[in-house]
């Protein structure tokens, strides 16, 4: 019996767990990126293939994220109707918000799709489950993975949270004020706070 190629078995896992799962889930399925709306948030997860790909193997990556539209407005962004992984204020690598996974999924005709698929299931089930915790834009400022994240510091000077802009400035300056870079990043911050006519960093 002929092995299937590596697009067979990429083909047959995602149709054995990541596409019905996610789709018992509500989500609707355009290529390799898969979106549903909850209360004002969508959620987002992208199947992001390798450039190194070959005939004999694909490897891929699950890119997670959380779009708030009002989180978007406030800051006085336009809207994206149908966000990508990378407009989500919120992204997280699969990995890093569900156990039981690596940083990609390599497929080849050897791979056991069985297995395979029950790994994928339990992560994504995981990963969901995190991302149902933001439902606000407030939560999307709350979880945020960096102090140098300039639509969060923009946000809650929008929403008039001064003392968790500053609070965010001051770890920025903490942890990048020695590098050289901090003079360019200390502009943007001043940049951002200028609308506000907030003095960043005052006491």
């Amino acid at each position: 019996m002929e092995q299937p190629t590596a697009e067979q078995s990429f083909a047959t896992l995602l149709k054995e767990s990541v596409v019905p799962l996610l789709k018992e889930h509500g989500f609707r399925k355009q290529r390799l990126t898969f979106r549903r709306e909850r209360d004002r948030m969508i959620d987002v997860v992208n199947l992001q293939r390798s450039t190194g790909n070959s005939y004999e193997s694909i490897r891929f990556y699950v890119n997670c994220g959380v779009y708030s539209p009002d989180f978007d407005r406030i800051i006085g962004k336009p809207e994206h109707q149908r966000p990508t992984e990378v407009d989500c204020q919120y992204r997280r690598r699969i990995e890093n918000i569900a156990s039981g996974i690596g940083p990609h999924v390599t497929v080849d005709a050897a791979t056991d799709i069985p297995a395979s698929a029950d790994m994928l299931r339990a992560a994504l089930t995981r990963a969901l489950a995190v991302m149902g915790q933001l439902h606000r834009p407030e939560d999307i400022a709350r979880f945020a993975e960096s102090d140098i994240d300039f639509d969060v510091f923009r946000y809650r000077l929008a929403t008039n949270d001064k003392s968790g802009a500053n609070e965010q400035y001051r770890r920025a300056r903490s942890q990048f004020g020695a590098e050289p870079r901090w003079q360019r990043l200390d502009e943007l911050f001043r940049q951002a706070s200028d609308p506000h006519e907030f003095a960043v960093g005052a006491d």
